[in-house]
């Protein structure tokens, strides 16, 4: 199963890839991640990116899906595509130079794409009694991170929502998106739910996967629309989100 952590800085998804992978050893992690092209490179990025820096940074976690595409693989990425496409966001809400409407589809395109190398996106949410950690590679200020959550909290809610309508992820093939308590024994426990002792995902008759999902999933196999159909909801979906995170 193909699985990724994602969530704004100081989430604790560095300690949750840690833990998952104690208790599902038969799991890998890829050695090289993002963080080294950011380090190569000597990159700026979070609220310092430029739409150069996030093309390199989506491109590169892309890439990185892709080397773990087969359905054969048990691999949990620290973080995905999902998150370089959050950072995205939050700078075309700021109006950040470069992260034009234009720049901002291509991006979500090419996102959107690379998430059906996943079978599930587990999102860690930001507690403010997490104690904000200052390593040199993330953003430390509380106001950004709060920001960013929030970028994420609006993604997953047009997941949960209106699946079947949203430019985020891919139709008919989307990974599941299951949001995760604070709490790291419970995020290890509601993980547990979804993902066997075996490595494997948990059958339909025992798993919890939220129903209405499910039920949007097998709609979405249904459903024929149209090109036209497709860009005009894909632009007034983009409007709407923009509004929403403003």
């Amino acid at each position: 199963m193909r699985i990724a952590i994602s969530g704004a800085a100081n989430t604790g998804k560095s300690t949750l890839l840690k833990s998952f992978l104690y208790t599902w050893d038969n799991y890998k992690t890829p050695e090289k991640t993002y963080r080294d092209i950011i380090s190569e490179e000597n990159l700026e990025h979070s609220s310092q990116t430029t739409a150069n820096n996030q093309t390199k940074i989506l491109n590169s976690l892309i890439e990185q899906q892709k080397d773990h595409a087969s359905l054969s693989e048990k691999v949990v990425h620290d973080r995905c595509a999902l998150d370089a496409l959050a950072y995205t966001l939050w700078c075309n809400v700021k109006n950040v130079d470069g992260f034009d409407s234009e720049f901002v589809k291509e991006q979500i395109a090419a996102a959107r794409e690379s998430m059906r190398t996943l079978d599930i996106i587990f999102l860690c949410k930001f507690d403010e009694k997490q104690v904000i950690v200052n390593d040199g590679s993330r953003d430390a200020d509380l106001e950004y991170i709060k920001e960013v959550d929030n970028i994420f909290e609006s993604l997953y809610q047009q997941y949960s929502q209106n699946l079947s309508a949203d430019v985020f992820f891919p139709k008919g093939d989307s990974p599941a998106v299951i949001k995760l308590p604070n709490s790291s024994q419970e995020r290890i426990d509601l993980i547990a739910e979804y993902v066997a002792p075996d490595g494997g995902m948990h059958s339909e008759e025992s798993s919890i996967l939220d129903p209405s999902n499910l039920d949007n999933l097998e709609q979405l196999l249904k459903q024929q629309i149209s090109a036209k159909e497709s860009e005009e909801a894909d632009k007034a979906l983009f409007e709407k989100f923009k509004s929403d995170t403003n």
